[in-house]
């Protein structure tokens, strides 16, 4: 009876995460599609309902809307988007995790930075096993740049007591993406 019950929670809590998505006024990691843009969420394609439809909730929102970087001065983090940058947009995920989205050069971009949060970036591909490392670029420590089996960047460094994350799913070269860094390192 025990594993038929944790079973059954542990199917609800996936069908209501999965069956949250996007609706126009949040975002999603650079490189995700919703299933508008032509992705699937979990159960649209059997016409199941979510947990939440069926008992008339909607799952709330964690990302809120800022005008700039200022909202994100009161979570603790000092980011903006780097200069050149186009379509930039600012948020707050369930208050304690900054992102700002933009295009650089035709690349998709979500800047994310955490003063409590772990593990944060969103980032959920694998990645190859080299890891390229740069000291003395203003960070606490070294700035770190892994790549994904796919080709794209997620980078990562801490400073001032906050940890930031930028990501692209495009295959940027080290030099292009160190001195993306360093810019976002000064401005942090």
């Amino acid at each position: 009876m025990k594993k038929w019950m944790i079973l059954a929670i542990a199917g609800l809590t996936a069908i209501a995460v999965t069956s949250c998505k996007p609706d126009g006024n949040e975002t999603q990691a650079a490189g995700e599609t919703t299933a508008a843009e032509g992705g699937s969420a979990a159960g649209e394609e059997s016409g199941e309902e979510s947990a939440a439809t069926k008992t008339g909730e909607e799952m709330p929102n964690p990302y809120e809307d800022l005008d700039g970087p200022e909202g994100l001065k009161e979570a603790g983090l000092s980011m903006e988007a780097p200069e050149g940058a186009e379509d930039g947009k600012y948020y707050l995920i369930s208050g304690e995790i900054g992102e700002i989205t933009f295009t650089l050069e035709e690349a998709p971009y979500s800047y994310r930075g955490a003063v409590h949060a772990e593990d944060f970036a969103g980032i959920f591909e694998e990645f190859e096993e080299e890891v390229s490392a740069l000291s003395d670029c203003g960070a606490d420590e070294d700035l770190l740049v892994k790549t994904t089996v796919s080709g794209g960047r997620l980078a990562s460094w801490s400073k001032n007591g906050a940890k930031y994350t930028l990501y692209t799913p495009k295959p940027v070269e080290d030099e292009d993406i160190f001195t993306l860094c360093i810019e976002l390192i000064g401005k942090n």
